[in-house]
């Protein structure tokens, strides 16, 4: 007697419902994944909006800022000419 050799394990048959199932499984997975990329894409789209929404306030702060030097100087000039015609006409 021949000894009979191991069964392959890699041998196996592949049934058209073995690949159905594998093709929706896949599906779903894709489906999920699209789902979370959807969710990704909301959520940057709100920082985005956020992130201008803080550029325009911090824009609005610095207009604010530098425009106090040059009001001041304006008052300090109007003041002194404001002396300066009250000395000048007495």
């Amino acid at each position: 007697m021949s000894p009979t050799p191991p069964p392959d394990p890699f041998a196996s048959v592949v049934t058209a419902r073995d690949v159905y199932d594998a093709t929706r499984e896949t599906q779903q997975e894709v489906r999920r994944a699209l789902d979370r990329i959807d969710g990704h894409d909301q959520a940057l789209a709100e920082i985005v909006r956020t992130q201008r929404e803080h550029r325009a306030r911090l824009d609005a702060i610095d207009r604010w800022r530098y425009a106090i030097p040059i009001t001041s100087i304006s008052a300090v000039v109007a003041g002194l000419a404001a002396i300066i015609s009250v000395l000048v006409g007495a």
